[in-house]
């Protein structure tokens, strides 16, 4: 999906079976769930659990095209569609393997007196008068380093724990066709096991795909098809560890002598227990296994005066099961030999484990008729139902004490903990309809509806109705337009609305909280209460875009140039809306409040040509789409350091202004008051209001979202040469910024290390020409938010490259082969950003680095059919 015009994907975690991908198209147009719907085979599922083997293709609707789907359409559709079967019977297995690597690593301060002297130099400049570590233990820790690792390690953590991750995959598929029946089925199987140490990131995942239909009579035709998956990936029970990661010191002992986990002699604020990578990697699981299917049954049946009726019926079944278990852990002091508990004794060993079961039921009719009148006109129209019922049911069981982690099942507990459950049902019917005309291929005219009503809403407020109309004109096929040059030229109008159901259910009906406790009699005494103001009325997001476009194929169609312009308004957002507390100390209700504009233009390009037996193309698309809040109701959103009001983008950046660094004490009495301790070195902040005095007041907005791209684009090339292909695809976002917080991104942040650059880049009275303030600690006048932490996070990436090449056909007939193709690929293998400290794609819309980083990927593999 990267690269696809005015489409924003984007995966900010790699780690094996809880990698998620996030999918925007043509911006963001509310504050709730603004993903978009996904079609598979005509019945809504996940595209990140399909089998990338059997995607046939991958249409995305952007413009009023999608409000044929009405409901969650707001956010854009994509259609998929699973290969099929086609002529005589063939047999098609591939295969890859290939290593894995994060692409970027916070580059850290790994010598641990480099580190102990860079801290105590903060925290003086912090104003910090007790330092960490005295010029004794630096001094001993210094000499020691050369005679006992141990005791005085230099340990760079990222480099202990990272390593080679390993990714191999099968898949094997049967397929073919006659004159009345078609059939695939193919079996898949995926292995990774990622790049951090223990055994809480491995994945397997066995996955299957059936696609079959017949020609049952000369009327009707029937048909099944099944997606499915089996996998089971695990964690570490605590599963933070890239926090643990950023949070580890050089001086942190890995472990001692006799393998017991060390922490440091070293007395360390912000460190009284010491989180041990290793240790928190390699005890204590989490395991997850999940299997699901989709399975579909339809039939076609022609009735008469050219009616044909469709039926679908289709059960998406996920089963899964969550084991967690801990056993007790403590680190030493590789000094003292004193024992440190992580977890509480009281509570660990301990154990948890979760049951999933949802049911998703989808039902579809539709009746389609079709004629052609005098040759010419081409009519086609369309009605139908459908019937969406989602129901979910959860368990939860945890027990406390165990003797050891000889046994993690819940009847070895002796200590009842907590047991909880949840049932949900969500519904969604619906009616729609579609009409074309056609007149003889030059004027196209579409109108669709549909109305749709939906469990999530109140009882007159459930149903919501969205109709769209599209034109097309083909010029070059009008009688007046005569051109040797232009072989295609179209031009597409459309309009439309569509709807957005994403508030949480029951949002419309106050919720009783239990485990409220009170006061009865000067006896505390459970009970329950609600919480939330819910408001009956809400209803129905809607979305009305508008798109103009063009399509333009010229020089025998070697050139091809597709032009879209659009703008979409969402109205009615649904949203928390906050509420005075003297209202009773509620939450606020969600309600329709809020419209947001997202205005854009899309620009796709392509060439294609041959020389000879050399076949080459080149293409690339570019889109830029303008976010923006029109109203709220005068309630402005903060969060973190954005603000979500009118006349901004969601998610702007609000925050003060940098005015560079003060060289001097004497430029800082003179300037607006910071901060008792400001001193030379300091950022300096602008006075907006100039009141004299920095503080929150002087904050503005920047027209820049830390969520939403301004830009997106892709491009690339192939190459063809007897038997010979490479590819490439590259692929990027800009007009967006990122701003890192908390460990790493702030130097010493909560007794976190600090990266290198700190100790070459920072200002001193020797370095006043810095590129970074005065060395200080987190919570120093200098992390105040303003733009001067502010990231440019716009990139070029590779994304993939490709080498291949297919053995001769006069080769592969000797042994009854009919195609062999090896190749060797690698992915996200360059990238182009100013922003270095960590990777651009996976910091996109988040704030620190505790995440499991984009990976490169160098594999080799073959496809061979038979």
């Amino acid at each position: 999906m990267q690269g696809v015009p005015g489409v924003f994907a984007n995966l900010s975690n790699s780690q094996p079976g809880v990698d998620r991908s996030t999918i925007r198209i043509r911006g963001v147009g509310t504050l709730s769930s603004a993903s978009p719907l996904v079609m598979v085979d005509g019945i809504e599922y996940s595209l990140d659990e399909l089998n990338p083997n059997d995607i046939e293709t991958i249409t995305v609707l952007k413009d009023a095209a999608a409000a044929i789907y009405g409901s969650r359409a707001a956010n854009g559709v994509i259609l998929v569609t699973t290969k099929k079967g086609k002529g005589a019977a063939k047999i098609n297995y591939s295969y890859y393997r290939g290593s894995q690597k994060a692409t970027y690593l916070p580059d850290i301060i790994d010598n641990p007196i480099s580190y102990m002297k860079l801290k105590n130099q903060a925290n003086l400049n912090t104003g910090v008068t007790q330092l960490d570590y005295s010029d004794a233990e630096i001094a001993e820790y210094e000499k020691g380093m050369a005679t006992d690792p141990i005791l005085y390690p230099a340990n760079n953590w990222y480099k202990i724990a990272l390593k080679n991750g390993v990714i191999q995959k099968h898949d094997l598929s049967v397929a073919g066709s006659g004159d009345k029946y078609q059939y695939r089925l193919s079996l898949g199987y995926l292995d990774r096991n990622g790049i951090l140490f223990g055994p809480g990131n491995h994945e397997k995942k066995y996955s299957v795909g059936l696609n079959t239909s017949m020609q049952v009579t000369n009327r009707l035709k029937a048909g099944i098809t099944l997606d499915g998956y089996y996998r089971n990936y695990t964690q570490p029970f605590y599963n933070s560890s890239w926090e643990y990661l950023a949070r580890a010191l050089p001086i942190l002992t890995d472990t001692l002598a006799d393998g017991r986990y060390g922490n440091s002699w070293l007395r360390t604020a912000g460190r009284n227990n010491w989180e041990h990578p290793r240790m928190l990697s390699y005890n204590g699981l989490q395991t997850k296994i999940v299997q699901r299917f989709l399975a579909t049954v339809f039939a076609e049946y022609k009735l008469p005066f050219d009616i044909t009726y469709n039926i679908k019926f289709g059960v998406d079944k996920y089963d899964g099961q969550l084991t967690q278990f801990t056993p007790r852990m403590s680190t030493y002091d590789p000094k003292t030999n004193k024992v440190t508990n992580w977890n509480n004794q009281t509570t660990a060993p301990r154990s948890y484990k979760t049951d999933y079961n949802d049911m998703n039921i989808h039902f579809y009719n539709t009746l389609d008729w079709k004629r052609t009148f005098a040759g010419k006109h081409n009519v086609s129209a369309m009605v139908g139902a459908s019937y969406d019922a989602f129901d979910s049911d959860q368990f939860d069981a945890s027990m406390y004490g165990y003797l050891d982690a000889t046994l993690d099942a819940l009847s070895a507990g002796t200590v009842w903990n907590a047991t909880t459950g949840n049932t949900t049902r969500d519904v969604l019917e619906s009616y729609f309809g579609r009409a074309n005309y056609d007149y003889d291929g030059k004027y196209l005219l579409e109108a669709t509806f549909r109305y749709d009503g939906s469990s999530r809403f109140g009882n007159g407020h459930r149903w919501g109705f969205f109709p769209s109309v599209s034109a097309g004109w083909r010029i070059d096929r009008e009688s007046f337009f005569q051109s040797k040059f232009i072989d295609l030229l179209k031009l597409r109008a459309s309009a439309g609305q569509m709807g957005n159901q994403a508030v949480a259910l029951y949002s419309y009906t106050p919720s009783v909280v239990l485990k409220e406790d009170y006061s009865f009699g000067g006896v505390l005494s459970s009970g329950g209460a609600t919480k939330d103001y819910a408001d009956p009325s809400i209803s129905w997001e809607t979305t009305t875009t508008y798109n103009v476009g063009a399509d333009i194929n010229v020089w025998k169609s070697r050139i091809a140039l597709t032009v879209d312009a659009y703008k979409k308004r969402t109205t009615g957002i649904l949203r928390t809306v906050a509420i005075p507390s003297q209202v009773g100390n509620l939450n606020g209700p969600k309600q329709n409040v809020g419209t947001v504009d997202n205005t854009g233009i899309e620009v796709v390009l392509q060439y294609r040509n041959n020389i000879g037996n050399l076949d080459y193309g080149v293409f690339g698309n570019i889109a830029y789409n303008k976010n923006m809040v029109v109203d709220l109701k005068g309630e402005k959103i903060y969060s973190g350091n954005t603000i979500t009001q009118k006349g901004s983008p969601i998610d702007a950046y609000y925050v003060l202004l940098s005015d560079g660094i003060f060289q001097s004490d004497e430029e800082v009495a003179k300037s607006p008051f910071q901060n008792t301790k400001t001193r030379a070195g300091y950022i300096k902040y602008k006075d907006v209001n100039g009141d004299g005095i920095i503080n929150g007041d002087d904050r503005v907005v920047l027209n820049s979202s830390s969520s939403v791209p301004k830009w997106t684009f892709g491009f690339g090339f192939n190459l063809g040469y007897k038997g010979i292909t490479l590819n490439a695809s590259f692929q990027g976002i800009g007009g967006v910024k990122a701003y890192p917080t908390g460990n790493l991104a702030i130097p010493f942040n909560n007794g976190a290390n600090a990266t290198k650059e700190w100790l070459t880049d920072a200002w001193t009275p020797e370095n006043t020409n810095a590129r970074l303030p005065i060395v200080t600690t987190g919570g120093s006048d200098n992390f105040r938010g303003s733009d001067f932490w502010l990231r440019n996070n716009s990139y070029i990436r590779m994304k993939n490259i490709q080498l291949g090449y297919s053995l001769p056909e006069r080769w592969l007939s000797k042994v009854k082969i009919n195609k062999v193709n090896v190749f060797v690929n690698g992915e996200n293998l360059l990238t182009f950003s100013r922003y270095k400290d960590f990777d651009p794609e996976s910091i996109l819309d988040q704030t620190t680095l505790y995440r499991y980083p984009m990976l490169k990927t160098f594999n080799g593999g073959l496809n061979v059919t038979f």
